[in-house]
């Protein structure tokens, strides 16, 4: 029976225990996604999206894609900036000798610069596979008149983020007439596709999914992964990039112009040109560092075209409720994990420490691992919410636990109320602080009796509820303690000895009234108490002495019937009604 008790008492320990991590770690859920949607991760995370593209190996280039780029030695070399209408057309008329799928000019073409005007709107009339570029948000740029908009113009306007780094992609906008327009890496990427018979397929409904051959393509949207209130105007992917330049074969235009490289090198594949030039300063940041504003664009239409045909995957995220999941179970791992270091036994203080060390040290690295490892496949799961929900948990928890274990290894456990080891630091504390200071012992009357009569089950009870009666019967700054066995000891800290009296008095009253039968007492038929009373004076040279004679006050007491309060005296006076009139009438008595 008593094996059964105890099972069901530490079964719902462990409940009580459980329940309380489980509720804290949601509590600090809670916290971390309130930080989470005020930015407050924002643009640390961003930066560690950012150092896993770094860590990434670089991809192998992109045989779909030739770059056609101009610098400032190209500049020079043709001696005039914008480059004249002839310069253009020549340019586009090499590259076209060659049969390219797709021609993307990534060059503002809306005002003439002669001399060739007439060339140039001749070769933007009559080649169908040119997509050029227009600039929609303000200040906007048209595209050239000759060209047709629906089929050869896309936007070249791009989602920047606080930080300046561009993160996403804008595929398509929707004008104030309800028109939808595409920026120009989709409407290059789509005119590619399309030669291959693959086209965009939106699903409809809310969700906004388009398919494009073997890819999905989810829009963005505010509050995914490390972002918070962000601008999701128009329809919005994350860019999953390739690389900053190196995975696209690259030529000069000068190079092109003199036709100074292989026959068949645009055959069949997508031509982008466009500049590099610093001093036109069409440079962003990526999560590479700085790159021109063509390799965006060749970074968007490879993920789309690779997607599309190989399967290559965008960078996606994960639902908000799975992400909600994975950050409240880190949460719950740090305060259970820490909880069991606390409770651990036979550690010493450094191996304790470096257990806790390890513990936060290995969950951290776990933690960033399985987000590196996601990214390889492509989805973005936020470090920070999950580390900080992970460490604050496992902080607080130590801090927590670490009080209430405190608390527990200061308290008796049948009890409750303070134990013996508890008791004598308090009394010694009290006692040098060289301030009035009573003290009250006390003892169940004939408990052996009610042990045997009852069970020691009944004992306990009644202990307990003995104890409650003391600590009903003190105020704060007072403590009651159990002092061994049936025993029970009162501090009183800046209380005098009629005080204290008073104190036990209302105690050994408290106890009376529980009513607890006890039909073996040799006092009464209820459970009783005696309690005996000292306070301190300056003969009493250390906290002991003090207990001796609030133990000689309770032996006295008992001597005197039980069921009463008596205070220490010197000289053999009635101490039957337990009450002296004052300090200056007190004499002690000397056993």
């Amino acid at each position: 029976m008593n094996v059964l008790l105890w099972l069901t008492k530490i079964w719902g320990f462990a409940n009580r225990i459980w329940s309380s991590l489980f509720a804290f770690s949601t509590l600090i859920v809670i916290v971390i996604f309130v930080m989470q949607i005020n930015g407050t991760f924002q643009l640390v995370e961003w930066k560690l999206l950012d150092s896993f593209f770094q860590m990434r190996s670089l991809e192998k280039v992109d045989p779909q894609i030739v770059m056609v780029t101009f610098d400032d030695t190209d500049i020079a070399r043709v001696g005039k900036w914008p480059f004249s209408d002839a310069v253009v057309a020549r340019l586009i008329s090499k590259i076209k000798q060659d049969k390219p799928k797709v021609i993307g000019l990534d060059l503002y073409r809306n005002l003439t610069v002669e001399p060739g005007k007439e060339e140039l709107n001749q070769l933007f009339s009559s080649t169908k596979n040119l997509i050029v570029t227009e600039k929609f948000v303000e200040p906007s740029v048209p595209p050239p008149p000759q060209v047709n908009y629906e089929e050869q113009v896309g936007f070249v306007d791009t989602v920047v983020d606080l930080d300046g780094t561009v993160r996403r992609a804008l595929l398509s906008i929707e004008k104030p007439n309800g028109n939808l327009i595409s920026s120009f890496g989709v409407k290059v990427a789509f005119k590619y596709l399309e030669s291959l018979n693959i086209f965009a397929q939106p699903q409809g409904g809310m969700t906004g999914l388009v398919t494009l051959g073997k890819l999905e393509i989810k829009p963005f949207h505010s509050y995914q992964a490390g972002y918070a209130a962000s601008d999701i105007g128009g329809y919005q992917t994350l860019i999953n990039y390739r690389c900053l330049s190196s995975c696209f074969e690259n030529i000069s235009m000068n190079d092109v112009i003199t036709g100074k490289y292989s026959k068949g090198l645009f055959n069949n594949r997508i031509v982008l040109i466009g500049s590099t030039a610093e001093s036109l300063r069409d440079f962003f940041l990526s999560p590479y560092g700085k790159i021109s504003g063509v390799y965006i664009h060749a970074n968007i239409i490879s993920q789309l075209i690779n997607g599309a045909i190989d399967d290559r995957p965008l960078l996606e995220t994960y639902p908000k409720l799975m992400e909600g999941v994975w950050v409240l179970l880190w949460a719950y791992l740090g305060a259970t994990g820490i909880s069991g270091f606390l409770k651990a036994n036979g550690l010493g203080k450094i191996k304790f420490v470096i257990g806790i060390l390890g513990f936060l040290v290995f969950g951290t690295i776990t933690i960033f691992s399985i987000s590196y490892v996601s990214f390889l496949f492509s989805f973005w799961l936020p470090i920070l919410p999950t580390l900080s929900s992970f460490l604050l948990s496992s902080f607080v928890c130590i801090i927590y636990l670490g009080e209430k274990f405190r608390y527990a290894s200061n308290i008796d456990e049948l009890t409750q109320i303070a134990n013996r080891r508890y008791f004598d630091r308090f009394l010694l504390k009290s006692f040098t602080a060289k301030q009035r200071l009573s003290v009250i012992l006390c003892d169940i009357d004939h408990f052996k009796l009610y042990n045997d009569t009852y069970g020691h089950q009944a004992g306990d009870k009644c202990l307990q509820q003995v104890a409650q009666a003391l600590s009903q019967s003190v105020r704060n700054g007072e403590l009651a303690g159990r002092y061994g066995g049936e025993e029970f000891a009162v501090v009183l800290p800046n209380t005098n000895y009629e005080a204290a009296l008073s104190v036990a008095e209302r105690i050994v009253t408290n106890v009376r009234a529980l009513n607890i039968p006890h039909r073996s007492s040799k006092t009464s038929n209820i459970v009783t108490l005696s309690c005996g009373v000292a306070d301190m004076t300056d003969e009493d040279g250390s906290s002991f002495d003090l207990l001796i004679k609030a133990d000689r006050a309770l032996y006295r007491a008992k001597e005197a019937g039980r069921d009463r309060a008596l205070g220490y005296v010197k000289k053999n006076d009635d101490l039957s009604n337990g009450h002296v009139a004052s300090n200056k009438d007190l004499t002690y008595y000397d056993v």
